[in-house]
């Protein structure tokens, strides 16, 4: 069952430029990445604790995933573009917050005021894709929109190392500010509204929550977006854990260490532009299945070579085929999520991004409880990934049991 919005042949209102959509939908990377080599100076600068300095980024994270569940449905009852203006124009006041901040507290505070804000402009700018384009047309515009995303953990620590080199973190901040003003500039000049008057919902409490009763009782958007949240929790173990693994077990340098996360970041540019390519050609559905199926299997060389001992190399190339792997994942759960939750795409978008970002950021402390090892770290992707593929093609058997029987 879908719940696809009748219309949708009136679909007249051009995608926004790629390039500014895309760094409003993934703004996260830049919003964390990039200040993350400044903390121990922020700790120092503030007078606190670098677990207070940490609280700062948990918050932002926090802020992000429910941002979008808030941001989702209140789209589809009021519009894409006034989330978008909002969204964009609070995150820049936000970050001269962060840039003045006398202490933790407050730039704790704007944090969360900041993830808020990122996740508004992201999650508004997920469903315009929805809006205006169907089909495998919908499916390359998210693969671009993944590939260019894919950039954003490679250039962000570079940038704020970079940033470090000629001022101090506060700089970092006024640079996302400078980032969320031109965000701004571009939705005023060059981003229309998408979703027609005609196909806006209710606003309220009662609107918002009817509109996400409703997709979750949709069996395959339950799914889709369970095999999101297995599947990034086993992601967000790599982020997490990674550089422990490399660094403590391995010995790695910080400049190997960057050499190797930016060796697995590129192989997911690689296979979100494949993706691009082949969709089409390929069911997203095939497609998803896929690259769940890949991951299982670089998850499982992780753990396999951890446990044999067999060093750095082996556990760096398996991880390259997981990340090679989420270039399929991502832009496929992306495109088959909307298209099920078509009759209220803000709203999909939101329980899409915001149970998958908030629940899968749960990989982040679960491998470090485990011990922050190569096995740690490549049990709970093998186990997580795993299930992932499991209720992928459970969902996919029934769905196909179900239209043939209609």
């Amino acid at each position: 069952m879908t719940t696809e919005r009748a219309g949708t042949t009136s679909r007249t209102t051009a995608l926004p430029p790629i390039l500014p959509l895309a760094l409003i939908v993934g703004v996260s990377p830049f919003a964390t990445d990039m200040y993350i080599p400044a903390l121990p100076a922020i700790a120092r600068d503030l007078g606190t604790t670098p677990g207070a300095v940490q609280l700062s980024l948990t918050a932002f994270l926090v802020a992000f995933a429910v941002g979008q569940l808030l941001a989702g449905p209140v789209s589809d009852g009021i519009g894409r573009r006034p989330l978008m203006l909002v969204g964009t124009a609070v995150f820049a006041v936000a970050s001269v917050g962060c840039a003045i901040a006398p202490d933790v507290v407050t730039l704790v505070v704007a944090r969360v005021f900041q993830g808020l804000a990122g996740a508004a402009g992201a999650v508004a700018g997920r469903a315009m894709v929805s809006d205006v384009v169907d089909g495998p047309r919908m499916a390359k515009v998210f693969g671009t929109l993944a590939a260019i995303n894919a950039i954003g953990p490679v250039v962000a620590p570079l940038a704020g190392g970079a940033v470090l080199t000629i001022g101090t973190w506060r700089l970092m901040f006024v640079v996302l500010a400078v980032l969320g003003a031109a965000f701004f500039v571009a939705v005023v000049v060059r981003f229309l509204e998408t979703l027609p008057r005609a196909f806006r919902g209710g606003v309220g409490l009662g609107a918002n929550w009817g509109r996400i009763r409703e997709l979750m009782g949709i069996p395959r958007f339950r799914a889709y977006v369970l095999t999101g949240v297995l599947s990034t929790i086993g992601f967000f173990a790599y982020i997490a854990t990674s550089s422990f693994v490399f660094q403590t077990g391995f010995g790695f340098s910080e400049g190997m260490y960057t050499l190797v996360f930016a060796t697995n970041a590129s192989m997911m540019i690689v296979t979100t532009l494949v993706f691009r390519r082949v969709v089409g050609r390929f069911s997203e559905d095939a497609l998803l299945s896929f690259g769940l199926a890949l991951g299982t299997l670089g998850a499982t060389g992780v753990l396999v070579s951890a446990l044999l001992g067999a060093g750095a190399v082996p556990v760096w190339v398996s991880l390259a085929v997981v990340t090679a792997a989420w270039g399929f994942v991502l832009p496929a759960a992306m495109t088959r999520t909307q298209h099920v939750g078509a009759a209220h795409p803000g709203t999909a978008a939101a329980l899409q991004g915001g149970l998958t970002f908030g629940l899968g950021g749960l990989g982040t402390p679960l491998a470090g409880a485990l011990g922050g090892t190569a096995v740690a770290m490549g049990s709970v992707m093998a186990v997580l990934m795993a299930a992932a593929v499991v209720v992928q093609l459970l969902a996919t058997r029934r769905t196909g049991r179900a239209s043939r029987g209609s």
